[in-house]
């Protein structure tokens, strides 16, 4: 049998190469017709590669990450006010409506929601704090001065949630907000992470960040606690991510391909993995599975805001929030105020400012 084989070796090697010279190999490789090529700008903070190799793996587009949005044909914001500052190239109707993502999406059906992202609270499980924290108000309370770490307002998703807070409680009330936490002595880092890494490390014992961190978080051997706030009252802020096919140009229509990347993206199998993948993404749709640290986002209670709203007051309050907390003393909030939510027996008060 042996040499029966050897005999036969040339015959098929030949044949293999006649195959291959032929484009047969090509052919055999393909398991089924090539998918279409889509470019997918995907904002830093968000996982664009697991998207390129899920879209290949489910056979939905060979995506191709580009790192400008001007040469996209999809594009991923990190929330809906990010997305809507690329107005002219959105579609109104272009992404099909979900009633089980609903309570996120656009009502003009410009973008998809894509999971979520909600701020909150890391606490150190070792901290012995005059005060339990379940409100982003708390991070005003004297009692934690010298206590609490956040991310400079100005950064990150610092806007957006002013924006929302400033929407929803009004300016005036913002203000106060920001100076009181100002006025308690907080580390103020660069990022998210490193509110993550302050508390990890004991230089505070409450930070504000993002859910991403918040998982990030809770499963490290820090094993720090994440509280989604104001629970009890209003409402989180939880804000969607958001994708949406673009018109080549004014007045056209997105390629079918980019569309049906976007649903997909939208759809309860890739949001499955996604949130699996990239912990601290809520999902959209309750029965999800979800990692220590993370809640879905359909079961917290969020905020109620309207995304062009939130995209203007954003821009609005952006150059304000740079001069953080001097920025809002010529709307009359200046640091003149800061003991304004304070009860005169020295506890906070439950003033009508924000949060």
């Amino acid at each position: 049998m042996r040499r029966s084989l050897a005999a036969t070796a040339p015959a098929v090697l030949a044949g293999f190469a006649a195959l291959a010279a032929a484009g047969g190999l090509a052919a055999c490789r393909r398991a089924g017709p090539e998918l279409p090529e889509v470019r997918l700008h995907a904002a830093p903070d968000l996982p664009g590669e697991v998207v390129r190799e899920l879209a290949a793996r489910f056979a939905v587009a060979r995506v191709v990450l580009v790192p400008r949005a001007e040469d996209a044909e999809v594009a991923w914001a990190s929330d809906p006010a990010a997305l809507l500052a690329l107005a002219p190239r959105l579609v109104a109707g272009s992404a099909a409506p979900d009633p089980a993502t609903a309570r996120f999406a656009d009502p003009q059906g410009r973008f998809a929601p894509v999971a979520a992202r909600a701020r909150v609270l890391l606490v150190a499980r070792d901290a012995r704090l005059p005060v339990d924290p379940v409100n982003l108000r708390d991070l005003a309370d004297p009692r934690l001065r010298g206590r609490i770490a956040l991310a400079h307002p100005a950064r990150g998703a610092g806007p957006a949630t002013c924006a929302a807070l400033s929407l929803v409680y009004g300016e005036a009330s913002l203000g106060r907000f920001l100076r009181l936490v100002a006025a308690n002595a907080p580390v103020v880092v660069g990022s998210d992470a490193e509110v993550r890494a302050a508390v990890a490390a004991g230089r505070a014992a409450v930070g504000l960040a993002g859910s991403v961190d918040g998982a990030a978080g809770a499963a490290s051997a820090a094993a720090l606690r994440v509280v989604y706030p104001d629970q009890g009252g209003r409402g989180a802020v939880v804000l969607p991510t958001a994708a949406a096919a673009l018109a080549p140009a004014a007045g056209a229509a997105p390629s079918p391909a980019a569309a049906r990347l976007v649903a997909w993206m939208a759809g309860a199998d890739a949001e499955r993995i996604l949130v699996a993948r990239a912990p601290g993404l809520l999902p959209l749709r309750p029965e999800v599975p979800v990692p220590v640290g993370v809640e879905p986002a359909g079961n917290l209670r969020a905020l109620s805001l309207d995304w062009d709203r939130l995209a203007a007051e954003a821009t609005r309050l952006a150059p304000l929030l740079e001069r953080w907390p001097d920025g809002f003393a010529a709307a009359g909030h200046g640091r003149g105020g800061a003991t304004e939510a304070v009860a005169p027996e020295g506890r906070p008060g439950r003033a009508d400012h924000a949060p």
